[in-house]
């Protein structure tokens, strides 16, 4: 089960089009059940996602939670989807704060469907 994590800092006022770019897995090489765990730093109440799997939008200016960790599963893995080989993966972060930098903690769980 292959799983993409990492730390993204979002500067003040600007966007990051999609944190899981040039990951192995952003364009999904097999069926799969896709879990989404966003968390953001002590300040998240600054950040919105949007989330999508392929043409599902799972999230619209969503806020993280401020746990200020890497997400803990279950618990911040709080949007699941289904999505088909070839669908793309995107986590779009955008900071609200226009004069300090925002910190998002991403896992995403990838498991194949047989």
């Amino acid at each position: 089960m292959p799983l993409i994590q990492g730390q993204v800092s979002i500067a003040a006022a600007s966007v990051n089009e999609n944190v899981l770019a040039n990951s192995q897995f952003e364009y999904l090489p097999y069926d799969a059940s896709v879990e989404f765990g966003l968390v953001g730093d002590a300040n998240a109440a600054d950040l919105r996602l949007d989330v999508f799997s392929g043409q599902d939008v799972l999230a619209e200016a969503m806020q993280p939670s401020a746990q200020n960790r890497m997400p803990v599963y279950p618990d911040d893995y709080s949007l699941t989807d289904v999505a088909a080989a070839g669908e793309r993966l995107k986590v779009r972060a955008r900071n609200t704060n226009a004069g300090a930098a925002r910190t998002l903690n991403f896992a995403i769980r990838i498991t194949p469907l047989v």
